[in-house]
């Protein structure tokens, strides 16, 4: 993509002791994962989120251990969008929202991934009411899981509210790759099944080189582009991040720069060169 599109490309998740090896240094802490992550990408989708609100602590220990410009993308908790269906409390979306408040200026979108079970017919209305409360000084972004949701009205709701349509490449669902906002949010899903993670198992240069070309379609179209990489979708996501980008026609993952010492700090070889 060779337009002024803010394209940023990361994983889902950061915090996998499977990454130790592969991609940390061996013996790295899990409170090391997230400084280290954000020297080699510049965006990652906070994937516990959907699990829990997370604390104010937690919340500042992110903002704290990036870069300036590195953003966040967090999905909405699963008790609003699956247990309760889109009919929330307004108690559990304060909360939400006060949580996450904390990392404002970083965040890229926030995503509303809807169940699986819940279709057009019965979720349309409360899809709509729940996005028209939600505050306007956010980005978001709605998955759909059933595909009833692939529908001009719908489109056409998005777009009158400014909410990207997540583009997602998953088995059982063909997502139609529709521009709803002045964003696109693609998500690289894959197969839950996969298991050990941590190295590619399965080829999905195919699959790539199709959203790469709808990208190129839009490029024009979009201000900026989010793309996230899980380990499921071929096993694992810094390796599929780097495969997009030179896909692309990007550099390659500059992973090298996860080893480069930080400021103040010197490389062993230094410290013997002093004493020399």
């Amino acid at each position: 993509m060779g337009g002024p599109v803010d394209l940023r490309i990361g994983c889902v998740g950061y915090s996998y002791d499977f990454w130790v090896g592969p991609f940390y240094p061996r013996h790295t802490p899990q409170a090391d994962f997230l400084r280290l992550y954000s020297k080699v990408f510049d965006l990652v989708e906070i994937d516990s989120t959907f699990y829990t609100i997370p604390s104010p602590e937690a919340i500042r220990s992110w903002r704290d251990s990036v870069p300036e410009s590195f953003l966040f993308a967090a999905k909405f908790p699963r008790f609003i969008t699956h247990e309760n269906a889109l009919r929330p409390t307004r108690e559990s979306l304060d909360r939400f929202f006060r949580s996450i408040g904390e990392l404002r200026p970083k965040v890229a979108t926030l995503v509303v991934q809807l169940p699986p079970f819940l279709h057009h017919d019965d979720g349309r209305d409360r899809l709509l009411a729940f996005l028209d409360s939600a505050p306007r000084d956010y980005r978001y972004a709605v998955e759909f899981r059933h595909g009833s949701w692939m529908r001009p009205d719908i489109f056409e709701a998005l777009r009158r509210r400014e909410v990207a349509l997540v583009w997602n490449e998953v088995q059982y669902l063909n997502t139609t790759p529709e521009i709803t906002a002045d964003f696109v949010y693609l998500r690289f899903i894959g197969d839950r099944s996969l298991s050990d993670l941590g190295r590619v198992q399965i080829d999905r240069t195919t699959e790539m080189e199709k959203w790469a070309g709808r990208l190129r379609l839009v490029e024009d179209r979009v201000a900026r582009a989010y793309v996230l990489f899980n380990n499921h979708f071929a096993g694992f996501g810094p390796a599929g991040a780097d495969q997009f980008r030179r896909i692309l026609g990007l550099p390659a993952v500059d992973f090298a720069a996860i080893h480069a010492p930080e400021r103040g700090q010197k490389r062993l070889l230094e410290f013997g060169e002093a004493g020399s």
